[in-house]
């Protein structure tokens, strides 16, 4: 709770949506924008993660699903960044207001291009290395652990390989 909503009487926040809605036009592209980094950084780190032993089908799941979100913002940011930058066309736009919206628009650019380049890398390296198998499971006989030796070793064998 701000210093603001104590005056005013106001309690926390219930959600981001509402605090979102009473953000001006601005604000709202640049959180838009600081989320798509946000959410790229968490998406690099998956792609690092790539070719790894914790490169399973569930992370690539994982990977798939960050990917979707990341679409999801770039397309709701772009569409509140046009509504904001429409008027700027107006000679009677206060110039300092042109300026605002430029930045933001350079700094979506440069977001969208980090974006693009780490999705380059995720499409290279999920095409190089496959998912390791999920873990196998426990055998239901209880045979010597003679057997589980082989396993453990082609499981090495793999890693090597990656």
């Amino acid at each position: 709770m701000s210093f603001q909503d104590v005056q005013t009487g106001g309690g926390a926040r219930s959600s981001s949506s509402s605090y979102m809605a009473s953000k001006s036009p601005s604000q709202a592209v640049a959180a838009g924008i600081f989320q798509i980094n946000t959410a790229v950084a968490a998406f690099r780190r998956l792609v690092d993660a790539i070719g790894t032993a914790k490169d399973t089908p569930d992370h690539r799941l994982k990977l798939h699903n960050t990917r979707q979100r990341i679409l999801q913002l770039v397309k709701e940011t772009s569409a509140k960044l046009k509504a904001l930058t429409e008027p700027d066309h107006d000679p009677t736009v206060n110039p300092s207001k042109k300026v605002e919206d430029a930045k933001l628009a350079r700094d979506f650019q440069n977001t969208l291009q980090e974006f693009q380049k780490v999705q380059q890398l995720a499409s290279e390296r999920e095409s190089t290395y496959s998912p390791a198998p999920p873990p196998p499971s426990l055998p239901t006989t209880s045979s010597g652990s003679d057997e589980s030796l082989p396993q453990e070793k082609q499981r090495l064998l793999m890693e090597q390989r990656r």
